[in-house]
């Protein structure tokens, strides 16, 4: 299997416009961040070597033998991140694109076609929140401080961002790709009125770009490549295996998932998996499972003996297996998600997507519906599994040995009724691997001290409050409102000077924090605790007593922040005993 005769950057890119190369089914999706991009096209630019390309033949006679995809031109990464799968008419050959996706995907973004990521800190479901950008060079000038490797300044920009920038002269690449096939091009472009009216060194800067970019995109043979021509699925997939197993090419979930596409005879895994994935993460804005989630629970779902990720339990018997099981497998993952969802967990607190597997073979096993989420004779069984989960995740089970963990839990699943989730029986099981999800004292009272930007604060709040309704949204409040434990206000509060220094130093304590629902919290916001509690109670005893103890307060008639640090220490006391009971 010899180099060919090395092609352009713009015949590869035409012959992908054109349907000529397709992904086959094996094939991963576009997985490179814009920064990835911008260097790509930097390289280019500076003569740097790309890397060759792998492609397969596939002869006309044998194309609707399997299935192949479009690559991406307009990648969005809410709704535009699958490949769309290719109808082939079967009139003539196509190239499929083995090795290379990645970077034949990013070559055709950026000379014809849009990326749009999230803006970071904005929510996931909000399209507003992903601007639509083209790649951008600046003719006049080169890459600052803020581009860091690059040579070039070479950007993802909006179309406003790009007119905005008056100190630079942005261009897009798909403009310059359209325009730009020849010397003659060049001379053209120069004399556009921002570039022949700068200064003379800002013109040949412009003109040597220019030249650079007619040369790495249309003149020479930067796309050099192998091409194999036997149409033998088996031994293609051998070659990718081969090519992508070492790890840093492919995640070893992509490279199982692309067995199991090839392997799956009446589902297309590829569009199966990544469609459900994309439904889990719609449950919530703030959890997110993945594929390797999804592969790892099918291995245990599916009562596969060897629940380890490696090539050989993905082979055509196993997934068959994991074919035929996949409606029940889908159902009971779906619901575990959401179940998780219910009980308030998100990615920050969710330390560990494995700890939901065995509750959703339990609820595979059991046959659990829609239903199960709110019904009123499934409540005891969710509480269960809630507090098992939270216990699981405080303790990091699944830490490492996750495979040995989950076999063993599954053997305790599959040899118990189903009637009720068997916490006594796994958490005996979980004793023998000594993985006890009992606490000490001193363990509790490290716990005591998480604070409240850690990920493990929300699951210990949530062992507080074993009747929390999360479904109307949540919150962690601080009960001693944060602005305004600071030493100028504690003072004005008539704390004492050595107090107002050390107690803002406190002031993100576990025992300065609570669960409120959002709408409560949002009514608080910065309001002193007293004023906030007498609004809320309407000045009724019992009420207030009442919210009192579910919060775990010492039963106090005022919380004045002279004694916050007495409040501290009684309340720290109360939830030590609270969580010793459930923990011990």
């Amino acid at each position: 299997m010899p180099f060919e005769t090395p092609i352009s950057i713009r015949q590869a890119v035409q012959n992908v416009l054109d349907g000529k190369y397709v992904l086959p089914a094996i094939q991963r999706e576009f997985i490179w961040q814009p920064e990835q991009i911008e260097l790509l096209f930097d390289s280019l630019l500076r003569g740097y070597p790309i890397s060759s390309f792998l492609f397969w033949e596939v002869p006309r006679t044998q194309v609707n033998d399997w299935q192949f995809y479009k690559f991406l031109t307009h990648y969005h990464e809410y709704n535009a991140r699958h490949n769309s799968r290719a109808q082939l008419s079967g009139d003539r050959d196509v190239t499929a694109v083995l090795d290379g996706q990645q970077r034949l995907t990013a070559l055709l973004i950026g000379l014809t076609g849009t990326y749009a990521s999230r803006t970071k800190n904005k929510q996931r479901s909000n399209l507003a929140a992903y601007p639509v950008k083209k790649l951008y060079i600046d003719l006049l000038g080169l890459a600052d401080e803020s581009d860091e490797q690059k040579f070039y300044a070479i950007r993802f920009l909006t179309e406003d961002e790009a007119l905005s920038d008056e100190a630079r002269f942005w261009v897009s690449f798909p403009e310059l790709f359209t325009r730009i096939k020849n010397v003659g091009d060049v001379l053209m472009f120069m004399t556009m009125n921002r570039i022949s009216s700068a200064p003379q060194e800002k013109r040949e800067l412009a003109a040597q770009t220019l030249a650079k970019i007619c040369e790495s995109f249309n003149t020479l043979g930067n796309v050099n490549y192998f091409l194999e021509r036997e149409a033998d699925l088996e031994k293609v997939l051998q070659i990718f295996i081969r090519i992508n197993s070492g790890g840093t090419k492919l995640s070893y979930s992509d490279l199982l998932l692309s067995i199991a596409t090839a392997s799956w005879t009446g589902t297309d895994a590829r569009q199966a998996i990544h469609g459900f994935v994309d439904e889990l993460n719609s449950v919530s804005d703030e959890l997110t499972v993945d594929q390797d989630f999804v592969l790892k629970s099918a291995l245990v779902l599916s009562d596969l003996p060897d629940v380890k990720f490696k090539v050989e339990n993905f082979n055509s018997q196993n997934m068959a297996t994991i074919e035929a099981a996949w409606p029940s497998i889908r159902a009971a993952l779906s619901l575990a998600v959401h179940l998780a969802a219910s009980f308030g967990l998100t990615d920050r607190s969710l330390l560990s997507a494995n700890a939901l597997i065995p509750v959703a073979y339990y609820l595979k096993k059991k046959g659990a519906t829609d239903s199960y989420l709110h019904s009123s004779t499934s409540a005891t069984d969710r509480s269960i599994i809630r507090g098992w989960l939270t216990k699981i995740l405080l303790r990091g089970t699944f830490g490492s040995m996750a495979d040995t963990v989950l076999s063993a839990l599954r053997g305790v699943l599959q040899a118990t009724p189903s009637a009720a989730f068997p916490e006594a029986q796994i958490n005996e099981r979980l004793l023998g691997l000594n993985r006890s999800i009992k606490f000490s004292a001193e363990e509790i009272k490290n716990l005591l001290t998480l604070e409240y930007k850690n990920r493990q604060t929300f699951l210990v709040l949530s062992l507080l409050y074993p009747n929390f309704d999360f479904s109307g949204g949540f919150h962690i409040d601080h009960i001693y409102p944060r602005s305004k434990v600071t030493e100028r206000r504690l003072l004005a509060k008539q704390v004492s000077p050595l107090d107002a220094r050390e107690w803002p130093a406190l002031r993100d304590d576990l025992a300065n924090l609570q669960l409120l629902q959002g709408g409560p919290n949002q009514a608080k916001s910065d309001k002193d605790f007293d004023d906030w509690l007498d609004q809320e109670m309407l000045g009724d005893r019992v009420k207030k007593d009442y919210f009192l103890a579910m919060h775990h307060f010492p039963n106090w008639s005022s919380f004045p922040y002279t004694r916050f640090g007495e409040f501290l220490a009684e309340r720290d006391a109360l939830l030590f005993r609270c969580l010793e009971r459930v923990l011990a």
